[in-house]
């Protein structure tokens, strides 16, 4: 199977989903150009964030379906990785398909897969429950505690804490994040995602979704590419 994968951000969602596909999938090999997709293969590409993301994606659509026709490459999939933020995925999905439509795209030689980051991709980093102090001593992450525990509440169902000092629920949950590695002397950023890159983390997820089921939209994009490219 052969993907082209387009991931909303240039910086985050750029380091760490090249790490985890290496540990769920070592065979699935990274390349620089759509045109080297063979064998079990993918190419990854930052959108530059909303709205560019969705002419990334209708540009995308239309190399491949150019690549395609050619015949000596088969790309098997678009997959767009993007945050949901303040929208639903309906609204994406439509956004995505308007542009498609209004470009003329011939989709029909691929499959497109959109996976929604709910909220965000820190929202999926905050359903390790071994990062989490029981009694931290930070007095803006027991307030933020108090208002959502997501130690034992699902993180992608998170809204921002009251009081005005997030203008959305995706600050409010990267706050969030780097308060509780902040207690156990973890450095993150968006540049840096660091720890979140390593494997006893990703399985942390993992497990956190076959145990409870919370982070569902990270259990879909897991089933699927473990079921699509092991």
């Amino acid at each position: 199977m052969n993907a082209y994968i387009i991931v909303e951000g240039n910086r985050t969602e750029y380091k760490v989903y090249p790490a985890w596909l290496k540990l769920m999938v070592p065979n699935l090999r990274r390349v620089q150009r759509p045109i080297d997709l063979t064998g079990n293969s993918y190419y990854l590409f930052s959108g530059g964030g909303i709205p560019s993301i969705y002419n990334h994606v209708a540009n995308a659509a239309e190399d491949i379906a150019y690549i395609n026709s050619m015949g000596n490459i088969r790309i098997d999939y678009l997959i767009v990785c993007i945050d949901t933020e303040e929208e639903s995925r309906d609204y994406i999905l439509e956004q995505i398909n308007k542009v498609i439509s209004e470009r003329n795209v011939d989709v029909s030689s691929f499959k497109l897969e959109v996976f929604e980051q709910k909220v965000s991709m820190e929202s999926w980093f905050l359903a390790n429950r071994r990062i989490y102090k029981s009694n931290p001593e930070d007095e803006v992450l027991r307030r933020y505690m108090l208002h959502y525990n997501v130690r034992e509440k699902d993180p992608e169902l998170m809204d921002k804490i009251d009081g005005g000092e997030f203008s959305t629920k995706a600050q409010f949950h990267n706050a969030y994040l780097k308060r509780i590695f902040k207690e156990q002397h973890i450095s993150y950023s968006k540049t840096n995602p660091g720890e979140v890159c390593k494997e006893y983390y990703l399985n942390q997820i993992i497990k956190r979704y076959s145990e409870t089921g919370h982070v569902s939209c990270f259990g879909c994009w897991y089933s699927f590419v473990v079921n699509r490219f092991s």
